[in-house]
């Protein structure tokens, strides 16, 4: 599928969303539920496997429910290779110096160590699709499917996420004059290359659609535990179904909520998730990429979120705020002999690539939703430590009942 083509059906799913606005009514429209989108980030990595999320529902909707989410991120670091000592004088020995300066205390060339390479470069469009499916007043399942689109993000298909947008803004609001080495390289265009420490090799290129993969989860949702908070747990199973990953991933959550009821129809809500997933517990083929060496990946999430209805009473808004943190890909000891070796190019952000597969994945989501017959959400997404995910991401959700 090409890049037209992605736009095309997409815009048409919307546009069938938009005109049954008067057809059928979301169902959290008059419930405690915490209004998000899909906040998870459009990681060049991260969109090969499974990742949980937070549930902030109070309950089952009761009734069949459908969201479709479109993000937006650009990602971005030059290329990179780094070594891994075998043995473990090397391992050492380069553990002596700082990480920028192991290169120069070794022969890399003729150190017995596997490789990495690493190139992020364009703008991931994203397309999740869930469905809610109700099977009693304390369980439900949910079932989804996510692809991406790797595109050059020009203008007007990307103007918050696009390469002109972030040097821009770079420049003249915040981060200075080229930061990342951004402008060191062509603007707007689209390459992910990654050679994994077991010499496979993915390529994605400018306009490369990726069915990712589908998600099943379970949610129950237990009795009153604590008096005042409301709680839900889930258990899932994602299918990773592209060429560099066939495989199987096995997760569960725990989600808790407080909400806090307002005069006027007005609401204060904060919620909290946690959650771990084992990734590749199954494989479905012999070669699948090394996306992670850690044995389990866990994740943090909070959000807190103000509501109001509108004095006509049809119409609530919701304005939110979520804080999502994820353990590294890769394990953080192996970072202390990892060698990273510097391009040509770029001098100020050649590392970042490998590097921070050992840092934790976090960013901020602020969020804004309206709900009347559906639930309208827009939200940018920032990556303050620039740890691999989008510099930006920018994303827009509507759910309804069906």
């Amino acid at each position: 599928m090409n890049y037209k083509s992605f736009l095309f059906a997409a815009i048409l799913i919307f546009s069938q969303f938009s005109f049954s606005q008067d057809l059928i009514s979301d169902p959290s429209l008059d419930e405690n539920i915490i209004k998000k989108a899909s906040v998870v980030s459009t990681h060049p990595f991260g969109i090969f496997f499974s990742r949980w999320q937070g549930n902030f529902q109070t309950k089952p909707l009761g009734d069949q429910n459908m969201s479709v989410n479109l993000e937006s991120g650009n990602v971005w670091s030059p290329l990179v290779t780094a070594y891994i000592p075998n043995n473990s004088e090397d391992r050492n020995f380069v553990s002596q110096y700082p990480w920028h300066n192991r290169e120069f205390r070794v022969d890399v060339d003729t150190l017995d160590a596997q490789t990495l390479e690493v190139q992020n470069d364009g703008v991931i469009k994203g397309l999740r699709i869930n469905l809610n499916l109700p099977i009693n007043s304390k369980s439900e399942l949910k079932v989804g499917i996510r692809s991406f689109l790797l595109t050059g993000g020009k203008f007007p298909f990307s103007i918050l996420t696009s390469d002109d947008t972030i040097e821009y803004f770079h420049e003249n609001i915040a981060g200075g004059e080229d930061p990342f080495d951004r402008q060191l390289y062509p603007l707007n265009e689209a390459q992910i290359r990654y050679k994994d420490r077991n010499n496979r090799v993915m390529n994605i290129n400018k306009g490369d659609f990726i069915l990712s993969g589908f998600e099943l989860s379970y949610y129950r949702y237990p009795k009153e535990i604590l008096k005042g908070f409301d709680f839900n747990y889930g258990a899932h199973i994602g299918i990773n179904t592209t060429k560099y990953n066939a495989s199987l991933d096995l997760g569960a959550s725990l989600n808790i909520m407080k909400g806090f009821q307002l005069k006027n129809k007005r609401s204060f809500d904060i919620g909290l998730s946690i959650g771990s997933t084992k990734n590749n517990l199954v494989d479905f083929q012999d070669d699948n990429m090394d996306f992670s060496n850690n044995t389990f990946l866990g994740y943090l999430e909070t959000i807190i979120q103000y509501s109001f209805l509108s004095k006509s009473k049809k119409v609530r808004h919701s304005f939110g705020a979520d804080f999502y943190v994820q353990t590294s890909l890769n394990k953080k000891s192996e970072f202390d002999y990892l060698i990273p070796t510097k391009n040509v190019t770029s001098f100020k952000s050649w590392n970042s690539g490998t590097s921070n597969l050992y840092n934790k994945n976090n960013y901020w989501t602020l969020m804004y939703s309206f709900t009347r017959k559906m639930t309208t959400t827009f939200y940018i997404q920032q990556d303050f430590t620039v740890n691999n995910n989008p510099d930006i991401q920018t994303g827009i959700s509507v759910s309804f009942g069906i």
